[in-house]
């Protein structure tokens, strides 16, 4: 790797010992440009984690300069990981202990990617060229468990600035190397108005050096991405002026930027985005607030009150280029958008049942039948008709089926029957219908009136379906379901629930016998 241009590195690491052993949990090697003031390290912060197990979680950022940087990075590539040592210090070696790996190299080292969704860099390192180390197996047991506590939750995400333990657990273990751009800062870019006649577009384009650095042999490639493709880059290759001007055939659609050096590869690329033309802005302003009281319903909900503010248009401004709504470039792009809408509710499986139960079961026992490993039914008023109406519409006879049901559920059987009487049809369902699988269903119920979950959720292999409507209902009425975009936290904590509530057969023994059984 060309470490020109560097003069310094900073090593951030974040780990927990247990015992006399430290465990990686992030590290993050900071190569430094030569205009930078020096850095300073800290000393090694810590947080008692859990001081019953003596297990604590700790922060430290290490100065080297960038050849002993890349050394321990190496290294630890290689399956030597240690703290480093930097210069003047010393540390007894079961201080310095970490485990960690063995690692994957994305990509093979010494190549790099150049990134602009580093989460977990300052927003100066965006678009720096990056090199991972990824762990070949993710965390379990103890450090897992240990991480998701709240408290230890937060000094990490205080100490790394994001979240390694819930948002960003892929980055769990990990270990990365971060080069900044060691040329140049940034590049500015501007339209050149009236440099050309007719339909042509002339853009400027100035790249802001670092102190000490040429731009002699960056080259320069812009794209213009149309809305039915793109055309023929146009390059430009620096010499000793730092401004670059290029011709467009026609006005710039979304415009697309890469520079490259000779000696370190792509230092930065931006994917094709509309230039800004027009600026549409609206003012308002607050005329008066008012006070709304609500009143009380029931000891548990009193009244209270909130405040409103009203406000009115105090007016609307338009800068730059007005917007041609029949031009063909805003027919296109209408249409396109109109089939963006369409995928993207695709995509999230979002369905309308309305007087078609028939038609939302098949819905619901089609996604229930692809799963190949595990499903969870959420619903407080799942019982017997329930289980025999969706829970047989599993296809592989190994995939894990857990139901969670509550005690009100059980007592609005439709025969009248208890909650107890209920709960026992329903036992009597699981074994008796489901005898010849391999693995029988788990049903468990909440207590609580009302009871704890008010919403029906389906999870099948990790993807969940929201519905307002009970499952054997839906449809009935007008009402929806939804695939949730973004299910993990909501599956955290439904698995939340599933943990607090019991086992059918252990709820069923502690309830008294229901009146005309023996």
């Amino acid at each position: 790797m060309d470490l020109t241009g560097y003069r310094q590195a900073v090593i951030h690491l974040a780990w927990i010992r247990n015992a006399e052993t430290g465990h990686l949990l992030f590290g993050m090697v900071e190569l430094r440009p030569n205009e930078l003031p020096d850095a300073v390290g800290c000393a090694t912060r810590s947080f008692h984690a859990d001081p019953k197990r003596c297990e604590s979680l700790h922060y430290r950022r290490f100065v080297l300069s960038t050849t002993d940087a890349l050394e321990w990075y190496e290294r630890a590539a290689s399956g030597t990981l240690a703290l480093p040592r930097e210069p003047g210090r010393a540390a007894r070696e079961d201080e310095t202990n970490l485990v960690g790996g063995p690692f994957v190299q994305e990509p093979p080292w010494p190549h790099l990617v150049t990134s602009n969704e580093l989460i977990f860099a300052p927003d100066w390192l965006h678009g720096s060229r990056t090199h991972f180390l990824f762990p070949e197996t993710a965390f379990r047991g103890w450090i897992t468990e240990t991480i998701r506590l709240c408290a230890n939750r937060e000094v990490l995400e205080r100490w790394l600035h994001f979240d390694v333990v819930d948002a960003y657990s892929d980055y769990q273990g990990v270990l990365c190397l971060i080069a900044p751009n060691p040329v140049f800062r940034s590049i500015e870019s501007t339209l050149v108005e009236e440099a050309t006649a007719g339909p042509a577009e002339t853009v400027a384009y100035k790249l802001i050096a670092r102190q000490g650095q040429r731009l002699d042999g960056l080259r320069l490639e812009v794209v213009d991405d149309r809305l039915r493709g793109r055309m023929e880059p146009l390059v430009h290759e620096f010499g000793g002026d730092a401004i670059a001007i290029l011709e467009f055939p026609a006005e710039v659609s979304r415009e697309g930027q890469s520079i490259t050096h000779p000696a370190h590869g792509l230092l930065e690329w931006h994917e094709p985005l509309p230039l800004l033309r027009t600026m549409h802005t609206t003012m308002e302003q607050i005329t008066r607030r008012k006070t709304v009281q609500v009143p009380a319903a029931g000891r548990k909900r009193p009244t209270y009150e909130y405040e409103v503010d009203e406000v009115c248009g105090a007016g609307e401004s338009v800068v730059g280029d007005a917007v041609d709504a029949a031009a063909v470039v805003s027919r296109l792009t209408d249409a396109e958008n109109r089939r963006a809408l369409r995928r993207a509710a695709h995509d999230y499986d979002q369905r309308w049942f309305d007087r078609r139960p028939d038609e939302a079961a098949h819905y619901l026992r089609e996604r229930i039948g692809r799963a190949r490993e595990t499903v969870l039914i959420v619903d407080p008023w799942f019982a017997g008709r329930e289980l025999l109406a969706f829970g047989h519409a599993i296809r592989r006879p190994g995939v894990e089926l857990r139901i969670l049901t509550s005690v009100q559920g059980l007592k609005r059987d439709p025969l009248g029957d208890s909650s107890v009487d209920s709960g026992r049809k329903l036992l009597r369902i699981v074994n008796e219908t489901f005898d010849d699988y391999p693995r029988k269903p788990e049903i468990r119920v909440l207590s609580g009136n009302p009871p704890p979950v008010h919403d029906r959720f389906l999870v099948v292999d990790g993807v969940a379906w929201f519905s307002g409507n009970s499952l054997n209902t839906l449809g009935e009425r007008a009402g929806m379901i939804v695939k949730l975009p973004d299910p993990r936290p909501v599956v955290v904590r439904l698995e939340a629930f599933w943990c607090r509530a019991s086992p059918l057969s252990d709820w069923l023994c502690t309830q008294p016998a229901a009146s005309g059984t023996t």
